[in-house]
């Protein structure tokens, strides 16, 4: 089944179902991100195309990437859902895998340690290196994949001078 584009969310339902604060819904509005429709009353209303924007905009945060560096990349573009998803799982893949390996090397370590064995500074190195939980959250080899993916902007060769 697609997505239901007659169901319209107020503001409110809109930024707790996401997670996010009214205000920041606001930000992105006034930032030309999203333009959600409005009532009569001029309550704003959030459908199937504002909510797929802010999914994109939320997974970029994650990212690691500024508002001022989304809404740079963002202006004047559709919400590009598909895309946005398949980098989220790719990077969620990728991270999967960094935990999966780092916990391996922290059970091995656990068994030598319960056995009375000595960890070797060489395992300690590999342990500090590739068990960091810093390197987590933003995702360079996800944004890369993310950057690939969005429509390119022709851009004027043209110097200061005048100069092409």
């Amino acid at each position: 089944m697609g997505v239901n584009h007659n169901e319209l969310l107020l503001a409110a339902e809109c930024a707790d179902r996401l997670g996010l604060t009214i205000r920041a819904l606001k930000v992105y509005e006034d930032r030309g991100l999203i333009t959600p429709r409005r009532t009569e009353q001029k309550w704003r209303l959030y459908g199937a195309v504002e909510i797929a924007r802010l999914t994109e905009i939320l997974a970029l945060r994650r990212l690691g990437l500024s508002l001022t560096r989304i809404t740079e990349m963002l202006a004047g573009t559709p919400p590009a859902l598909g895309q946005t998803l398949a980098v989220q799982q790719s990077a969620f893949s990728d991270l999967r895998d960094r935990v999966d390996h780092s916990l391996s090397l922290i059970d091995a370590a656990l068994r030598k340690i319960e056995r009375g064995d000595a960890v070797s500074i060489d395992e300690l190195v590999v342990l500090a290196r590739d068990t960091g939980m810093t390197g987590l959250s933003p995702d360079a080899g996800a944004w890369r994949r993310y950057e690939q993916t969005r429509p390119r902007r022709e851009a004027s060769l043209v110097s200061e001078n005048g100069w092409a």
